[in-house]
C-alpha cells in the first residue's frame, strides 16, 4: 500500500478512492483535503470510470478532521481562529463536498469501522453507504468539541434521521451501530464484516453497470422532495423524464425489452 494518504485505483470501471492515514484512524489533514480534491476532479474526467467507492484503510472509514494539523488554527490567538476556520472551510472543506456531491457517477461509501465528525459527513455525501457490522457513526462536534456537526452533516441528518433524532444523536454525541444506522434510515446496508468487501463490489458492479443519467439525476430529484409540494414534484418528475426519455440509455432499455434480455447501458 501506498504511503500517500488518498490512493485512487480504478479497476474494471470502478473507482475506488481509499483514505490512508491509518495510524491516526484516517484523519483528514490538509494535504489529504487537497488530494481528495484531485482524486474528484481526476474521476470526473475519465470516461472509463462507471462508479466511484470511498473507503478506509486499516480499522476506520475516517475520524474527521485531524485537530492536530495546522489548518486547524489552534496556535492563531482566540480571537483569530473563527476567521481561519471559516476560510478553510469555503476554500478547502466545503469545496470538497460540494465537488463530490457534484461528481456525475454514483457514490458509494464503504464503512468499514469508525467514522466520525467529519468523517459522517464525508460518507453522507455519497448516494449510498454501506458498512461492516462493527462499524459505528459517531457525531461528537457539540458534546466534545463545542462546535456543531459541518461537511453537511446537520443537513443529511435532519433528512435521512428526522427532527429529534438528528438533534439527539447531535447533541449527546453517542455512537450509532452500523445495525442501528441501517435500521433508522441512516445508511442502506449493514452486513457482517468478513462480507463488506464481496457485497460492496456486487453494489458497484451493479451501479457501474446502470444507467449513467439516470443515476446521477436520482439523488438531487429525492433531495428536492424535502422541499418541493407534491404538484411541484410532480413537475420536477416530468422535467427529468422529459430529458431522459431521450437518452440513449432508454432506447437500449426499450431494445433490451423487445428483445427479452438484459439491457447494455454504456454508462455515460
Amino acid at each position: 500500500m501506498s504511503d500517500k494518504p488518498v490512493v485512487v485505483t480504478v479497476e474494471e470501471g470502478i473507482a475506488e478512492i481509499r483514505l490512508n492515514r491509518p495510524n491516526v484512524l484516517n484523519a483528514v489533514s490538509r494535504e489529504m483535503l487537497g488530494m481528495l480534491r484531485e482524486a474528484i476532479a481526476g474521476l470526473a474526467a475519465r470516461d472509463d470510470v462507471g462508479v466511484c467507492t470511498i473507503t478506509g484503510e486499516g480499522r476506520a472509514f475516517c475520524a474527521g478532521a485531524d485537530l492536530t494539523d495546522p489548518m486547524m488554527g489552534n496556535d492563531l490567538p482566540r480571537g483569530q481562529r473563527g476567521d481561519n476556520c471559516a476560510k478553510v472551510m469555503d476554500a478547502e472543506i466545503n469545496a470538497l463536498v460540494r465537488e463530490f456531491r457534484a461528481l456525475e457517477l454514483p457514490k458509494l461509501a464503504i464503512v468499514n469501522g469508525i467514522t466520525a465528525g467529519g468523517g459522517v459527513g464525508l460518507a453522507l455525501t455519497a448516494d449510498m453507504i454501506i458498512a461492516g457490522h462493527s462499524a459505528a457513526f459517531i457525531v461528537p462536534f457539540v458534546p466534545k468539541l463545542g462546535i456543531i456537526p459541518d461537511l453537511g452533516a446537520t443537513w443529511h441528518l435532519s433528512r435521512l434521521l428526522g427532527r429529534a433524532r438528528a438533534i439527539g444523536v447531535a447533541m449527546l454525541g453517542d455512537p450509532i451501530p452500523a445495525e442501528q444506522a441501517a435500521d433508522w434510515g441512516l445508511i442502506w446496508k449493514c452486513v457482517d464484516d468478513d462480507q463488506l468487501a464481496d457485497e460492496a463490489r456486487g453494489i458497484a458492479i451493479r451501479l457501474r453497470d446502470g444507467p449513467r443519467r439516470a443515476q446521477v439525476a436520482l439523488p438531487d430529484l429525492i433531495d428536492q422532495a424535502f422541499l418541493n409540494g407534491f404538484s411541484d414534484q410532480l413537475d420536477a418528475e416530468r422535467d427529468v423524464q422529459r430529458v431522459l426519455c431521450e437518452s440513449e440509455d432508454v432506447e437500449e432499455a426499450m431494445a433490451a425489452f423487445k428483445e427479452k434480455r438484459a439491457p447494455r447501458f454504456k454508462g455515460k
